[in-house]
């Protein structure tokens, strides 16, 4: 039987069991495989799958060669376009055809699919996240350090969420010490396909800067600068209030800046499978004349096997006006660490 009756096939079948209600989401990958079950989400290239027999899985978009989803989704493609509804196969290998809530339908490729969020799916289904251990090098003391990280990010029709928190510390002589900390919560609201609002609220410790600790408020507006097959690009600006408190105990008073944000993620699935994430950001005081401080980071993952990656992560610190009783205004290291993603 060749390929096109097998496809015209599929594709009655599947419009039959839609127009029942009865269907199932349905993904054809390249090798043949056929798949049966529940689409979850998608983000950065990959689909979430909850097959009947398999279970979870993860699904990279270039493998696939039909997709069925029966659910409503908002579906983001990577020419910034929002819609909403469900998705049926074509003709077409590697296409397929928005059905949206209007009554439009709208063809489009496979690997064009930069974002897809269930509106029925509970909590726990829009989820993703990942906890990373391992032992990292840093300039604060020149020695060997244990660090811990976590992400998660939660997605609705308009918002998006985003935790993540970071951990180096150190033991010397039976004694263990906070080298640095960051923990942000960061919130997104969508105003058109490309702008939208932004507020976060952040808690800081450096050592090596003596800082103490460093809670921060932001409220501000972002763009969508570059959304690709493989890679986007997200600018953040606004107004940020923060109180910090030295490692000689000096408590400051509320410093108000304008902050410089730009969040960058690059993906490659095929050989090797790479993944990369980072943020860069400068800080203008308003309220003490000429400090700038900047934060950046960026981590490096590689696949090893299926949901455990090896990652590499870079990040620098740099206030030209540290707390007062710091002998250095730049930290940089390196974290190395093991990685579980869901």
């Amino acid at each position: 039987m060749s390929g096109r009756i097998i496809t015209a096939i599929f594709m009655i079948f599947m419009m039959h069991t839609g127009a029942l209600g009865q269907g199932k989401d349905t993904i054809i990958l390249k090798n043949g495989q056929t798949l049966i079950g529940a689409v979850k989400q998608a983000n950065l290239g990959a689909i979430r799958f909850d097959d009947i027999d398999l279970k979870l899985i993860t699904i990279k978009l270039i493998k696939i060669k039909r997709l069925v989803v029966m659910e409503r989704f908002k579906i983001e493609t990577v020419d910034k376009e929002f819609y909403y509804g469900s998705m049926r196969t074509t003709d077409r290998e590697g296409w397929v055809e928005i059905h949206t809530v209007e009554g439009k339908l709208i063809p489009l490729h496979i690997t064009h699919i930069f974002q897809l969020i269930s509106l029925e799916a509970g909590f726990f289904n829009r989820l993703t996240g990942s906890v990373t251990a391992g032992f990292s090098f840093t300039k604060t003391n020149g020695i060997g350090q244990f660090n811990f990280s976590g992400d998660a990010a939660y997605s609705t029709k308009l918002i998006d969420y985003s935790l993540s928190l970071s951990s180096i510390g150190s033991l010397d002589s039976g004694r263990y010490s906070r080298d640095n900390e960051n923990m942000q919560f960061l919130t997104t609201y969508d105003l058109t396909t490309t702008w939208f609002l932004a507020a976060q609220a952040q808690y800081q410790r450096n050592l090596e800067l003596s800082i103490s600790r460093r809670y921060l408020l932001l409220a501000g507006v972002g763009n969508k600068l570059f959304i690709k097959k493989t890679w986007r690009l997200l600018g953040i600006t606004g107004i940020t209030v923060s109180q910090e408190k030295s490692t000689e105990g000096v408590s400051s008073v509320a410093l108000f800046e304008i902050p410089a944000t730009l969040l960058f993620n690059f993906y490659q699935f095929q050989h090797p499978d790479i993944q990369i994430t980072s943020s860069q950001s400068v800080y203008f005081s308003l309220t003490q004349k000429g400090r700038i401080r900047y934060d950046g980071s960026t981590t490096f993952s590689w696949q090893l096997i299926r949901y455990f990656y090896f990652n590499m992560s870079p990040y620098i610190n740099f206030d030209n006006m540290p707390p007062s009783g710091s002998a250095s205004n730049f930290d940089f290291g390196i974290v190395v660490g093991l990685s579980y993603k869901f």
